[in-house]
This record gives structure tokens, sequence and C-alpha cells, in this order.
């Protein structure tokens, strides 16, 4: 996370309360300005339309999963510093259960699990609800996705295979991927993300 943005600073931009899509586009557009991006250049990166973009800093749409990730990569942040998390600087962090930020997004429940403070490795559990159809998505590095809960679908490049709890799937994430819950009872997974090294040229 940019040492130069601070929880307060966040706090000072928009009054309280706010709710989860008002906080995040709030961080979005801090870690836009912090880089001197235009929206423009911020959908260049992302791949997000300029239009998209706007709305998803206004607060008038909420982002996804998907564009959650996305936006995280395109501006060089972890998925935890985007949703509001502040890093610690200790040598190692501990994600306690009580202390994580729930992110509602449309049909899925988002929570970190990773360090904000590092972004080449991250760990999300989703909360899956019935009838979740899912966008897909491709990004540098590897997925590696655990059932918790329930039951999923996980199309990976056309191939569906169906995970029940216990399963687990790991697959090149360059190729387009999506989380489906057709069922009628919720599930709940461990998404871990990983690129392909600090040092891989990323386009930011």
């Amino acid at each position: 996370m940019d040492p130069g943005v601070s929880t307060a600073e966040i706090n000072e931009t928009a009054p309280e309360p706010l709710d989860d899509d008002q906080r995040v586009a709030v961080w979005i557009r801090t870690f836009r300005n912090r880089r001197n991006l235009t929206l423009a250049q911020l959908s260049e990166l992302s791949g997000i339309s300029i239009g998209h973009l706007s709305r998803l800093e206004n607060g008038t749409r909420a982002p996804t999963v998907r564009l959650l990730l996305q936006l995280a990569r395109a501006l060089g942040v972890s998925l935890g510093a985007l949703v509001g998390e502040t890093p610690e600087q200790n040598t190692v962090y501990v994600s306690r259960s009580a202390g994580r930020r729930t992110i509602e997004t449309g049909d899925t429940a988002l929570q970190s699990l990773s360090d904000p403070a590092l972004r080449w490795l991250q760990a999300v559990e989703l909360s899956l609800l019935p009838g979740r159809v899912g966008e897909p998505a491709s990004h540098a590095g590897e997925e590696w996705i655990y059932v918790l809960t329930g039951a999923i679908e996980v199309n990976v490049n056309g191939s569906t295979s169906a995970l029940a709890a216990g399963d687990a799937v790991h697959f090149r994430a360059d190729v387009p991927h999506a989380l489906r819950n057709p069922h009628e009872e919720g599930a709940t997974v461990l998404v871990v993300n990983s690129l392909e090294s600090p040092t891989a040229h990323l386009g930011y």
C-alpha cells in the first residue's frame, strides 16, 4: 500500500458514515490521484471503460469482485488496501475473523485475508449467493480455489468443473474463468491469486 495514503486521509476525503460502495469509491479515486493517473489511463491499464470507472468512483455503481481485482492490479495495490484495510509494519500479518471487513458486491460477499501491505499473493473468502452467474475474468499468474461450504461450478476456458465442499481447483489465470453458483443454497470459497513474480512487467 502506498505509504502516502492513510485511513485518516480517506476519512477526511468523505464524511462518515460511508457505506461499502462509497468507501471503495473513495479509495479508488485516492489511489488513482496519488499515481497521477487520468480516468483514461486507468481505463487502459485496467481494461474497464472510462464511463464505468467514473460510476465506480462516484459510488453509483457497485464493484464486482472481478472489477476490484482488475483495479487493484492496475493501481499496484493489494485488494485489502483497495477495500480500506490498513497495513501494519509487522513481520507476520494475522487476519482476525472479528476484525475483517466484509464488502458486499451484488451476488457476492468478499473478505480479504491477505496483508494489505503485500500484493503478490492475494487470498480472499467469497460467499456466493444462490444463482450467482459470475463474470469471466483473466489476469496474470495462477488461481487456486477451495470450496469451504456448498457447491459451485468453475468454468475455465469453456471447460466446466462441478466442485463440492472439500474440492479444489488450480489453473492458469490468464485464460478466461468464472465462478458460478447455480444451486439454491449459498456457497463459500477460498480463492488465492498469485501473480507471476514481483519483477514481472504487468503494465503498471
